[in-house]
Formats: structure tokens, sequence, C-alpha cells
């Protein structure tokens, strides 16, 4: 195999395959050089879920990682139906968004992928 050090944006080095054809292996490097490391994306993404007040997922890395766009994506449907909501739906809204921040189980997240918002819409009545 070969393989070609690179450096991302963040500063950090990594080995990156380099067998294939010329343009996938071009491509492929040059995605890689303009991104962060995974660490440091990881440690941004943490950081970024702090700022916006989620707690952390409870659950394997793996299940982790893959309820983390679910629930950002329940939180950004909350956020849109709470701008055009009634004055008196806000309330509400407010308490569905808290839920969304505080549900901290990663497999609920991946199970509910589909249907978090309305599945936690319901137990406020919403």
């Amino acid at each position: 195999m070969f393989w070609r050090i690179i450096t991302h944006t963040c500063g950090h080095r990594e080995r990156i395959s380099a067998d294939g054809s010329y343009v996938v292996v071009e491509q492929r490097i040059r995605r890689a050089e303009r991104s962060m490391c995974d660490s440091c994306t990881g440690h941004v993404s943490r950081w970024d879920n702090k700022l916006l007040g989620f707690c952390d997922l409870w659950g394997t890395q793996r299940q982790c990682d893959q309820a983390e766009p679910i629930r950002r994506r329940a939180l950004s449907r909350v956020d849109a139906l709470a701008r055009h909501a009634r004055i008196g739906e806000r309330d509400a809204f407010a308490v569905l968004r808290r839920q969304i921040l505080h549900r901290d189980d990663a497999a609920w997240w991946i199970e509910h992928k589909d249907d978090a918002v309305e599945i936690l819409a319901q137990n406020i009545e919403l």
C-alpha cells in the first residue's frame, strides 16, 4: 500500500491511503487537507452541543454518532415551528425544546429518527 501524510486545517497530521486512481486519490487528499481531523471535529461538535444546551448522549460511540444529527435536526424543526407558532403555543414549544435538549438516550433518537418531534409533542399535548 502507498500512503501519504497530509496536514489538516487544524494542524494535525494524518496518514491517508493513496492507492487507487490518481483523480480519486487527489480528491480524497484535497478534501482531507481542507477539513479538520476527526478528533478536532468531534471536539468542535461537543463544544457546539454545550453551547446549544444539549446534554451528553448515553450509548455506544457508534450510537452517539448516529443520534447526533437526528437530535440536531429535531431541534431545528422545533425552532422553525416555534417561530411561526401563535403566542399561546410558545410556552409549549419551549417545553418541547427543553425535552429535546435533555433527552440523552442515543438508542431512543435512532429508534425515533423520523418521528421524534411528534412523539415528544404528544407527551405535552402540543
